[in-house]
């Protein structure tokens, strides 16, 4: 069994420290059995007080809240920022239910941060979500780590650096829908950088990035009870796979592990 402290001692271990910012992909459920935890919540409050004692009141925690919510298979196209929650994103969502934290307004790709640089972070968002005023391009800006537990080194940061350098797999994609905010509907329009549905070997893989990312020394991974954690900085991520896709096209996509013919 695993204890806060341990916790907290790996989470520096990975890097990370006072006043940093920091996105988190999470599967916490994974590291097993966790000292104060029997249930999901304390789980949750465990795991969110230790990225505090780490990060300190200046440090900024990042967590997903991705609904999708103007995609084709969502029918009203309906984002409530107050209440729309993810399926995948247990922390995120725990924070979204009990009003915490600022939330992004953006309707696909929604994020909820807590401490010192949240509200910075997460006003005023992009209405392209992987744009110049999005939230990755202010983690490049801010040079936060992504910070991953029980995940490999993939995120969806990387596909706002597939953007950036313009990945022949990925075409923006205009979208309409109603924001409601505090109860009151809005009309938005939305850009979307997407693949093709349609394409299979268009389907992100990101294990060739993190088995290059941990040879090359940029990810760091911590072991933690039955579990780890993987960590890397946003702005060398962005480099690394700029010289990556240079010889590797398509090393984010399943076609990197298929012959060219």
């Amino acid at each position: 069994m695993i204890t806060k402290g341990d916790i907290v001692e790996a989470l520096r271990s990975a890097g990370l420290t006072a006043g940093m910012t920091v996105f988190s992909h999470a599967n916490i459920a994974f590291f097993g059995p966790v000292a104060g935890a029997a249930n999901m919540s304390e789980l949750i409050d465990i795991m969110l007080a230790a990225f505090e004692s780490v990060l300190g009141p200046d440090g900024t925690l990042v967590l997903p809240v991705f609904t999708y919510s103007f995609s084709s298979d969502k029918q009203d196209g309906i984002f409530d920022l107050q209440n729309s929650v993810s399926t995948t994103s247990g922390l995120g969502n725990w924070l979204v239910a009990n009003g915490m934290g600022c939330r992004s307004a953006d309707p696909m790709l929604s994020v909820v941060a807590l401490g010192g640089s949240a509200d910075r972070l997460t006003r005023d968002i992009d209405p392209i979500c992987f744009g110049p005023r999005s939230i990755w391009a202010r983690l490049h800006e801010a040079d936060a780590t992504i910070c991953n537990l029980n995940l490999d080194s993939g995120s969806t940061y990387l596909h706002w650096v597939e953007r950036e350098l313009g990945v022949a797999y990925r075409s923006d994609i205009p979208m309409m829908g109603t924001i409601i905010d505090h109860g009151r509907p809005r009309a938005a329009k939305i850009v979307y950088s997407g693949r093709s549905l349609a394409d299979p070997n268009a389907v992100p893989k990101f294990e060739h990035y993190h088995n290059a990312s941990v040879a090359a020394g940029l990810s760091k991974i911590v072991p933690l009870g039955r579990g780890q954690i993987v960590a890397q900085s946003c702005r060398k991520a962005r480099d690394f796979l700029g010289e990556l896709l240079e010889s590797n096209p398509y090393i984010l996509t399943a076609r990197h592990e298929k012959p060219v013919v």
